[in-house]
C-alpha cells in the first residue's frame, strides 16, 4: 500500500513555450534536483517531480509546484557558427491535476 497520497491524473490546459530560469540544489552535480523556477517575476517551488523523459537533445520533466503542475523542457541547442552547445529551459505545457483514489 502506498502512503504518498492519491495518484494524480494530468490534463493539459495550455501548450506554451515560455523561457524560464531553473534553480537546482547542486549545480555541479551530474543529476541535480530541481528546487524551483522563475517564470517572469514569479517563483514556482517544485514540490514533486512526477516523471522524467529523455529524447535526443531534450529532457522533459513533469512537475507539481506550489502554483500548479507543468511540463518543463531542458533543450540542448548548438550555435551553427561557433558550434558551441547551450542548454535552455522552458515551460512547454500548463497542466490541471485531478486526484484519483485507487480501490483496495
Amino acid at each position: 500500500m502506498r502512503s504518498d497520497g492519491p495518484d494524480l491524473l494530468f490534463i493539459q490546459r495550455a501548450s506554451v513555450s515560455d523561457p524560464i530560469a531553473v534553480e537546482v540544489d547542486r549545480p555541479q552535480a551530474f543529476h541535480p534536483r530541481l528546487v524551483g523556477f522563475w517564470r517572469g517575476a514569479e517563483f514556482y517551488r517544485v514540490l514533486r517531480v512526477v516523471a522524467t523523459r529523455w529524447e535526443y537533445g531534450v529532457t522533459y520533466y513533469r512537475v507539481v509546484t506550489d502554483r500548479g503542475a507543468f511540463d518543463l523542457r531542458h533543450i540542448g541547442r548548438m550555435d551553427p557558427l561557433t558550434l558551441r552547445a547551450r542548454r535552455t529551459w522552458e515551460v512547454c505545457a500548463e497542466l490541471d491535476t485531478v486526484p484519483v483514489a485507487r480501490l483496495p
